[in-house]
């Protein structure tokens, strides 16, 4: 970068280039000393210096957004005392330390680490920015936040289009403060009892849109009925069963009788159903038994006949097989006792026939 800005600039946008790195002479070098405003996104930033932002004592705004980085010294902003606002999304090699803070400092407010193949939120993370007041981790791979770092001042909180399944009550006891919370596109099916009171202190700003929500029995006598009693309407829309695909649960007015109907429906059919079929065969003794019975079980029923001759038959035929197989094994061992005796020249044809009918 060689070319010469005013000194006084607030503003700078050098994004979309081909800049490797920011080192600590790199906007000293530019010449500029009053920056309000940075926008370094999409570049090839793969190391930044930890004096790389030394003497911006205005810098308020730092987008360093779809960049190749890896690690950010935690001292690198702890020198800008106006900074508010810093993304970092979309550096998909970024990670996060196992111990200790990942950045430090006293003003930031917003911090955006969206799109960063995280999966996990070490204790410590967040711990050195006592002001945080948004966190954006979307578009990440969460499974679970039973362990979210503790950000005390934390209000604004966006979890969207991560994979978790279950929400427990730690989130909220992490960020007490918290007014505005994100959970769509993840795969919550059904919500845990236990962070109702506090979903209902968010609740007008919580979405919970793209979620597979299962609205079963279990989910409207728990959550559904809580809801209406309290006057908490999370405008959940289901994705199951079949029945209610796509509808809003708000539509139900009538509590859970509209879920309860399609079930209690199947079950009264299948005990008219049953006890028709035992006034038939109580009425006509001489009725094949067999006729009423549905065709499944008729079949069913067919099949098991089918399955006894079967083993029948292959009984009978492997008793046949074993005979015959002995009866070939003794011949054959009479053959050779024959073959094995001496041959005797008799004198005359008469004397064979009387020594053949004597061993007889």
């Amino acid at each position: 970068m060689n070319f010469r800005f005013d000194r006084y600039m607030q503003h700078l946008d050098i994004s979309e280039n081909i800049i490797l790195s920011l080192d600590k002479t790199s906007l000293r070098d530019l010449g500029v000393i009053s920056l309000v405003q940075l926008n370094a996104s999409r570049n090839y930033i793969s190391n930044i210096d930890e004096e790389a932002f030394l003497g911006q004592s205005k810098l308020q705004t730092v987008d360093l957004s779809s960049n190749s980085l890896m690690n950010i010294e935690p001292k690198t902003f702890i020198r800008n005392p106006s900074l508010e606002i810093l993304s970092l999304s979309s550096n998909q090699y970024l990670r996060l330390p196992e111990e200790g803070p990942f950045l430090a400092s006293k003003s930031l407010r917003v911090l955006k680490l969206s799109d960063c193949n995280f999966y996990y939120l070490p204790p410590e993370t967040f711990q050195k920015l006592p002001k945080l007041q948004e966190l954006y981790i979307s578009h990440n791979k969460f499974e679970a936040l039973n362990s979210l770092p503790s950000v005390g001042s934390l209000t604004f909180l966006d979890i969207s289009h991560n994979y978790l399944t279950d929400l427990q009550s730690d989130i909220f006891n992490a960020v007490p403060k918290l007014k505005y919370l994100s959970l769509s596109y993840n795969r919550l099916s059904t919500l845990n009892m236990t962070v109702m009171s506090h979903l209902a202190n968010v609740s007008s700003s919580t979405d919970l849109n793209g979620n597979p929500w299962v609205c079963d029995l279990f989910m409207c006598n728990t959550v559904y009925s809580w809801c209406r009693n309290n006057g908490v309407d999370l405008e959940l829309v289901c994705s199951s069963p079949a029945k209610f695909k796509d509808k809003s649960w708000s539509n139900f007015e009538e509590g859970c009788v509209d879920f309860n109907t399609d079930i209690t429906d199947q079950v009264e059919k299948v005990i008219v159903m049953n006890e028709h079929q035992l006034s038939v065969i109580a009425d006509e003794p001489n009725v094949n038994p067999l006729s009423s019975f549905p065709f499944q079980k008729q079949i069913q029923f067919q099949e098991n006949e089918y399955d006894s001759t079967y083993l029948y038959i292959s009984v009978a035929l492997c008793v046949v097989f074993v005979t015959l197989f002995i009866a070939v094994a003794y011949l054959s061992c009479r053959l050779k006792l024959h073959l094995s005796q001496p041959k005797v020249l008799y004198q005359n044809h008469s004397e064979a026939c009387q020594l053949r009918s004597i061993k007889i």
